[in-house]
């Protein structure tokens, strides 16, 4: 048999090198292996393709109504304060993102992966829903996912203008959005600084609280809202818990004679976690315009 000519042999080795080279794409289309220690951050990963491998607190996260859900194979990291970082490190992740309060956690994690902190609620920023839409476009530059984020952001708009639509149609009053407390006392208040304030405001909808809420809510005793008249007021339901405070309200001879409340204007909202990200804008939406439909 005829050997191969130098130069034959030469263009073939090197067409081999150039396949060599030419392979490591493929590696980059590979999805990163991404651990988050914030449910807001796992919420923008999943809502672009690209859920955590592990996630802080996973198995309390659809206690809460978050979405969109986790796959089944997602690793509960353990707590948001003091997540396991010795499995973290087992997991070997690309990536680790966090909340901004975690960062006295940034130098153990940079050990073990590159970090990126995400900040959505920053009383001096505020604006949580504009900070939201920012933070997806930063991760998803971050993982090459833009066209992913893009057409996620586009829908999340898209939705919102739809139910702002329907809004304008129905006669609203001023709306004030709660969390039930135990003791049937107080009450937690949403108000400016919060997602739920900034998407009323995309919806067409004044929020009936809108005082100062630094971090978006206020703890208020009930005797606060005697004066806020024709409201109609949602709490935003948490499931079986919600019987104990909604028992004791009832005793208040103060509560039942509250307008809202006499005239019927007291309704349950779909829970979601309220300091999500977009995924939680368009829960928030979905379930006020619904609600208004229903009660207006």
């Amino acid at each position: 048999m005829m050997s191969m000519p130098d130069f034959t042999r030469r263009r073939l080795l090197g067409a081999l090198a150039l396949s060599a080279i030419a392979r490591p794409a493929f590696a980059i289309d590979k999805p990163m292996r991404i651990a988050s220690l914030s449910w807001a951050r796992a919420q923008i990963l999943a809502s672009i393709g690209a859920p955590p491998i592990a996630l802080a607190e996973r198995d309390s996260y659809p206690q809460v109504g978050a979405l969109p859900p986790m796959p089944v194979g997602v690793i509960d990291l353990g707590s948001h304060s003091e997540p396991n970082l010795e499995l973290l490190s087992q997991l070997k992740p690309d990536l680790i993102v966090l909340d901004e309060d975690q960062a006295r956690l940034t130098l153990e994690l940079q050990r073990i992966a590159p970090t990126l902190a995400i900040n959505i609620y920053d009383p001096q920023l505020g604006k949580p829903y504009a900070l939201a839409i920012a933070e997806t476009e930063r991760i998803a530059a971050r993982i090459n996912r833009m066209p992913q984020a893009r057409t996620y952001l586009n829908d999340v708009d898209a939705q919102l203008a739809a139910q702002a639509r329907t809004i304008a149609m129905l006669d609203v009053p001023p709306v004030l959005i709660v969390d039930l407390y135990d003791d049937g006392r107080h009450l937690f208040v949403y108000g400016p600084n919060s997602m739920i304030d900034d998407v009323m405001t995309r919806l067409g909808v004044t929020n009936a609280w809108r005082r100062a809420t630094d971090m978006g809510y206020v703890l208020l005793g009930i005797e606060d809202l005697a004066s806020l008249g024709h409201v109609q007021m949602f709490y935003i339901s948490h499931g079986p818990r919600d019987r104990i405070a909604l028992d004791n309200l009832a005793r208040s001879v103060l509560w039942r004679s509250m307008p809202f409340v006499s005239a019927g204007r007291f309704r349950a909202l779909p829970g979601f976690f309220t300091y999500g990200a977009s995924s939680c804008a368009t829960q928030f939406a979905d379930g006020l315009t619904q609600g208004l439909k229903a009660h207006g």
